[in-house]
């Protein structure tokens, strides 16, 4: 990554963007104007690998918070962050300002290391190592939440080894963040990787168009599966990565999720929806949303019912 290049970039791709809207677009945002209507869908945004990957240098990371966190304001959203923290290094001051805006900081295991990997008791260690890596910070700004995320949303593929981990999780009071909408932003920011020296700023725009359209794809599916399980719309939680491609065009995701009528609201308050108090028994190999994981269960491995 040629950073001085590429941030020269999100300057200008940032700039082209308020100019070349997303198709289907309302031009309210950019005049200026608030929307007047009631909002009744509601969906939380979510961030894994907090503060960047390990590829990302400390002035790279600082960018693509930064920028992060100005959308996220702009838009009225708190958002969740979840800290892997092998990768922090240096980056306590993001955390910091993560926290000063007013979002939550969880945690996923320390080296970001996925349950199907290692045995449970080394992924466990993991866990609390990832915990006790933020708890200070976190107990600080009086945070009385500790929310987890599994890495690449796998919890076990096997039914012993999910419980065991369930049960370090219930016993520590440790909640678990779904997630109703998965994206594959990694691939896209990959694509956009990939045109860091080209002067055609329109290629940039192609990326985010196509990155868009992914996004309304996805939301649409995960409606539909809410639809399918639950019988209603839920409170959603859509999981993203602390990348460039958001930094660059979180902007016009939150646009778009606005104009589909979604307000924005906390971690805490989305998992208050019981949907994510259903009990699932999905062992497949995926990392799936929360809908699909009830929507797959082995039947025969589900509590009974009462």
């Amino acid at each position: 990554m040629k950073k001085l290049c590429f941030t020269a970039f999100v300057a200008a791709v940032l700039t082209l963007s308020t100019v070349c809207p997303v198709s289907g677009q309302t031009s309210e945002k950019k005049e200026g104007k608030k929307k007047t209507e009631i909002k009744i869908k509601k969906m939380c945004i979510t961030f894994d690998n907090l503060p960047g990957e390990r590829n990302y240098s400390q002035a790279e990371r600082q960018v693509i918070n930064d920028t992060i966190l100005a959308v996220l304001k702009e838009h009225d959203a708190r958002a969740s962050g979840f800290v892997v923290g092998d990768n922090i290094e240096s980056g306590w001051e993001i955390i910091v300002r993560w926290l000063d805006e007013g979002h939550t900081i969880g945690f996923m295991t320390y080296t970001g290391q996925d349950v199907d990997n290692v045995p449970p008791e080394i992924f466990i260690e993991d866990i609390a190592k990832g915990k006790e890596t933020i708890e200070d910070i976190v107990a600080t700004y009086k945070q009385k939440e500790r929310f987890f995320r599994f890495p690449y949303l796998h919890y076990g593929s096997r039914p012993e080894i999910k419980q065991e981990v369930e049960d370090y999780l219930d016993e520590s009071m440790i909640g678990v963040a779904h997630a109703s909408i998965v994206v594959e932003d990694f691939v896209y920011n990959l694509s956009l990787e990939k045109i860091t020296n080209s002067r055609d700023s329109t290629k940039f725009i192609a990326v985010r168009d196509e990155y868009i359209t992914h996004i309304l794809e996805r939301l649409g599916y995960a409606e539909t599966l809410a639809q399918e399980v639950m019988g209603r719309p839920i409170r959603h939680i859509l999981q993203l990565r602390i990348n460039w491609l958001n930094a660059m065009f979180l902007d016009d995701v939150l646009t778009v999720l606005t104009d589909k009528g979604y307000s924005f609201i906390s971690l805490k308050d989305a998992l208050k929806d019981k949907i994510y108090r259903k009990p699932e028994a999905y062992f497949g190999l995926r990392g799936v949303s929360y809908q699909e994981r009830l929507k797959y269960s082995d039947p025969d491995l589900l509590p009974a019912s009462d």
